[in-house]
Order: structure tokens, then C-alpha cells, then sequence
């Protein structure tokens, strides 16, 4: 995945990378608030609580986890949660 000068990934298409481009400086990414959230929960959260707790669509806060987790500043927690659906989900915690 290519990346921004200020670490902003996006994908090899030109609208991804106009709207990676179009981050302002010192404005944080979906990937910082979803980091930060889960920093400042005392129980590890699921994707879907993430995406409540700071006002995205869960199809934008979803791949900020994969993101994070293979950057290895997240893991799963080992404990799971249900989606809206009632499936099992993984709980979010950070490393």
C-alpha cells in the first residue's frame, strides 16, 4: 500500500489517493481515533463499538483495526463479543 509523506495510506487509485492528500496536517486520521479510543476504554472493544464510540461508518473502522493490528499497536484480546447480527466478534485491545 502506498503511503502519504504523513504516513496516510491509500490504495493505487486516484480518488483514494486525492482523499489521503486531502488530510490537514495535525487532523487525525479514522486510524488515530480508532487507536485512540480503544486506548482510553478500560474494557477492549469490538469493531462495531469503535465505530459508535467515534461516529464512523463500521466500513471505515473495520480496516483501521487490520491496519493496526498488523502494525502490532493492537491485538485481540481473546475475548469476544457479538455483532448487531449475534455472530461472535473479536474484542479489540491494545498492546
Amino acid at each position: 500500500m502506498p503511503y502519504t509523506k504523513e504516513g496516510i495510506g491509500y490504495q493505487g487509485r486516484d480518488t483514494s489517493m486525492d482523499a489521503a492528500n486531502s488530510n490537514v496536517k495535525g487532523r487525525q486520521t479514522i486510524r488515530d481515533q480508532v487507536y485512540e479510543a480503544l486506548a482510553s476504554s478500560p474494557l477492549p472493544l469490538s469493531t462495531e463499538e469503535l465505530a459508535e464510540k467515534i461516529g464512523k461508518p463500521f466500513a471505515s473502522v473495520q480496516p483501521r483495526t487490520s491496519e493496526l493490528c498488523n502494525d502490532g499497536r493492537i491485538c485481540d484480546s481473546g475475548k469476544r463479543g457479538k455483532t448487531q447480527w449475534g455472530k461472535a466478534c473479536i474484542l479489540w485491545g491494545v498492546v
